[in-house]
């Protein structure tokens, strides 16, 4: 007996949590940090001139109205303005179309019912596909909402009223948390915008540092390098909206963002090749580190700069075959121009393609791809479940599990169980603030102003929980909602219990439903759903290897670069966020759970080390024009290619839907290329081009054999 209590430990180790990590995760969580603060006091100021506003003007609903200003709040002014109006937009089209609907089924349950799932569908149809999400999310709720309102409001003039009222709702909460970011403490984003380029600057000059073998403690630049410029572009937009100088200067800022982009590229791969710097290479390093050092402290201090000429004697060109030197080229010739694009007169640059919509309205795959309307189907199913056990037992009262499955809803099981878990957990914790309020503060209330300064107190503790990290900030949407629903109740004091208890029961429904849904209805786990994503970055890898060959003129070529490394930006996010939802997903934490998990995790850093390296070969197609090369390297060279187009396509197959397939053999076209390049690089007459072509085979050795160990990989399932 003794001897099998430490399994029978361990087993139950797997039922119940740790509570020592979950403290430790929500002590670290809850840590102040620079801004928190300022974000929560103001948040917490617009709560209450909105909460104001409605007592006074007895505006119905008043909880909704104080709650919206969480879901617009945002860290940047001019984004939570465009927000705002976003959202204004998106609530009159949704209120438009429910009055219709309501109109046409208000008397006839079935075919409210059927209204009901198509709403539902297309309002998570329009979530996933749509370029801005929120709209088709907003039209689904509200239609939902509306489509329920003959079940507890018989009577029709008071559903229509009640629904004009979301209308003035929802825009006082917007206007408020509107009006707070612009005027209270606002963050600036322009100087967000220059904070944010510096930060990748002093990450790029970190890792030239350490290449060069001094310590250096910046932030891993591989983290920028693919993370894309989404965050810089929504700055940019916001500083437009805010400053119209800024407006002006669009195609510099522009510039500037896709060139701190480069720099960042350029030092990622750096850092990862693994030959270390020639004597003579140092110094063309030191000189970029220098550049880089000189534009850090100018974003630093918000200053222009004067470009300074590189020392002479580091002009000099480096030993033969360095896999560094197009990495080097590609930096200094960023440093060059990111210099005179910060400089006193800066002028555009032409860098490519940088923010075009190549895929309008909706995303590029919306009616191609099988799993939105897997997904909407789905969603509309939980929402028709949960509504009709809400008519089963006559209970309008748990009308929230609605609202909660339009909520919770999201692509894979992880997603939507870590979403339900803030969800649930956020909601005890208002509840149980709003239930102590009840019982020891509402019954003393005795103004406005002692409402206010309550709402004050639970919106604060909301709010520092919302303005934290992306893992908690849900559950601190969901707080404020469970307060504001239990402390207010009207225009007077009341103490009514049972709309905590209907609340809550209904949220517990709508998790429990669409959990068990999309676990059982066509599934996707959120292990499997980051290599769906890796896989697609595959794909776009596969295009990046042969994108020279379409066309040779250098801007089209730019520009193909630039919007293949978009996408694979976008499906990098995708997979790392499926990576850290895998955690919620339902399945015992064993030891082949979590070696499947350091599988997917280690296939990840492997495929962005690959593209790191794909970059630095792809910013020398720009530079070494193949008019300059003799045609039969230019031919060897498009054969090793393709090859490596073929092979990562293969390994992208296999990554998505578990496809196996043979791996083309990258040995025979490598050595080929290396033949052909011994017998046509002494008849190249620029010299600074041979070295490249040189540099490049020797980018294609490193490549190689991190291609086939992607290969060998497993994908799990």
């Amino acid at each position: 007996m003794a001897a099998s209590a430490p399994k029978s430990t361990a087993q139950w180790g797997r039922v119940f949590p740790d509570w020592s990590a979950l403290l430790d995760f929500l002590r670290r969580e809850l840590t102040p940090f620079p801004g928190r603060g300022v974000a929560t006091g103001r948040i917490v100021i617009a709560c209450v001139g909105v909460l104001a506003l409605c007592m006074t003007l007895r505006v119905p609903e008043a909880h909704l109205a104080v709650w919206v200003v969480f879901k617009v709040a945002l860290e940047e002014a001019g984004e939570t303005l465009l927000t705002g109006v976003v959202g204004l937009a998106a609530i009159t089209l949704g209120i438009a179309v429910s009055l219709l609907l309501l109109f046409v089924a208000m008397d006839q349950p079935t075919l409210r019912f059927c209204l009901l799932g198509v709403m539902a569908a297309l309002g998570f149809f329009l979530r996933r596909t749509l370029a801005i999400g929120v709209v088709g999310f907003v039209l689904g709720l509200v239609s939902v909402l509306v489509l329920t309102e003959p079940d507890f409001l018989p009577v029709p003039e008071l559903m229509v009223r009640l629904t004009l009222w979301l209308w003035p709702v929802f825009a006082l909460g917007i206007a408020g948390a509107v009006a707070a970011n612009l005027f209270i403490a606002p963050n600036d984003p322009v100087r967000l915008l220059r904070a944010e380029l510096a930060t990748r600057v002093r990450a790029a000059e970190g890792a030239i540092a350490r290449r060069l073998g001094r310590p250096a403690n910046e932030p891993a630049v591989a983290r920028f390098a693919t993370m894309g410029t989404a965050r810089l572009l929504t700055l940019l937009r916001s500083a437009e909206i805010l400053h119209p100088s800024v407006r002006r200067q669009h195609a510099q800022q522009v510039a500037r963002i896709t060139l701190v982009d480069r720099l960042v590229t350029g030092a990622a791969a750096l850092e990862i090749l693994s030959r270390d710097p020639a004597a003579i290479d140092r110094g063309r390093l030191e000189d970029v580190a220098a550049g880089c050092a000189r534009m850090r402290r100018a974003l630093d201090a918000g200053e222009t700069l004067t470009p300074a000429s590189p020392r002479a004697e580091h002009r000099l060109p480096p030993s033969h075959g360095s896999a560094l030197l197009p990495a080097v080229v590609e930096l200094e010739h960023t440093v060059a121009q990111l210099e005179r694009a910060l400089g006193p007169e800066p002028t555009a640059i032409a860098v490519g393609a940088t923010e075009r919509n190549t895929h309008g309205l909706f995303v590029a795959d919306a009616f191609t791809n099988p799993e939105y309307a897997r997904y909407a189907i789905k969603g509309a199913l939980a929402v028709l479940i949960c509504y009709l056990a809400q008519i089963a037992v006559d209970w309008p009262g748990i009308r929230t599990c609605v609202v909660t499955c339009m909520i919770v809803g999201l692509a894979s099981e992880g997603a939507t169980v870590q979403k339900g878990t803030l969800r649930i957990g956020g909601a005890l914790v208002g509840a149980a603030m709003g239930f102590l309020a009840i019982l020891v503060v509402v019954p003393n209330l005795e103004s406005i102003t002692s409402l206010a300064l309550l709402v004050a107190a639970g919106s604060a503790v909301a709010a520092w929980v919302y303005v934290g990290s992306a893992r908690i900030s849900y559950a601190g949407v969901q707080i404020a909602f469970a307060f504001y629903v239990c402390v207010i109740q009207g225009f007077e004091p009341s103490w009514y219990l049972y709309t905590i208890r209907d609340r809550l029961i209904g949220i517990l429904l709508g998790n429990t439903v669409i959990t068990l849904v999309f676990l059982y209805v066509w599934p996707i786990r959120a292990g499997e759903a980051a290599w769906i994503g890796l896989g697609s970055a595959l794909r776009a890898m596969a295009n990046l290897a042969t994108v020279g060959e379409r066309s040779e003129d250098q801007a089209i070529v730019a520009g193909e670069i630039h919007g293949l490394r978009v996408q694979a930006y976008r499906h990098f996010a995708s997979a790392q966020q499926s990576i850290e939802e895998d955690a919620f997903d339902w399945s015992t934490p064993g030891p082949d759970v979590i070696a499947a998990r350091d599988r997917t995790r280690a296939f990840s850093a492997d495929t962005q080390a690959v593209f790191l390296i794909q970059l630095a070969v792809a910013s020398q197609r720009p530079n070494v024009a193949p008019a300059e090369l003799p045609e039969g390297l230019v031919a060897s060279t498009r054969r090793f290619d393709s090859a490596l187009a073929e092979s990562l396509d293969v390994i992208a197959e296999r990554a998505r839907s578990g496809a196996s397939r043979a791996m083309p053999d990258l040995r025979a076209p490598l050595e080929a290329l290396a033949g052909r390049m011994r017998e046509d690089i002494p008849r190249i007459a620029n010299t600074e081009v041979a070295l490249q072509v040189e540099g490049r085979l020797a980018l294609y050795r490193e490549l190689v054999p991190r291609v086939e160990r992607l290969g060998s990989a497993e994908p799990v399932r």
